[in-house]
């Protein structure tokens, strides 16, 4: 279960910088290549697992 946050709250849990979250969410940067430790303290601060973060890949379903 993602717990959801604020993005300032969610900065502020997890450690990442504000900007990156923003990035994420906005799709102007990929999630799917974050590194590990990244995803990890997001995962974390939501409660939820590192594949509920990430974004299907369309080729993969091909």
């Amino acid at each position: 279960m993602i717990t959801y946050l604020p993005q300032g709250q969610l900065s502020i849990r997890s450690g990442v910088n504000l900007q990156t979250i923003k990035a994420y969410e906005q799709r102007t940067r990929n999630i799917n290549h974050a590194q590990g430790d990244i995803l990890n303290r997001l995962a974390n601060a939501l409660d939820c697992a590192i594949e509920d973060l990430l974004e299907d890949d369309p080729a993969s379903r091909a």
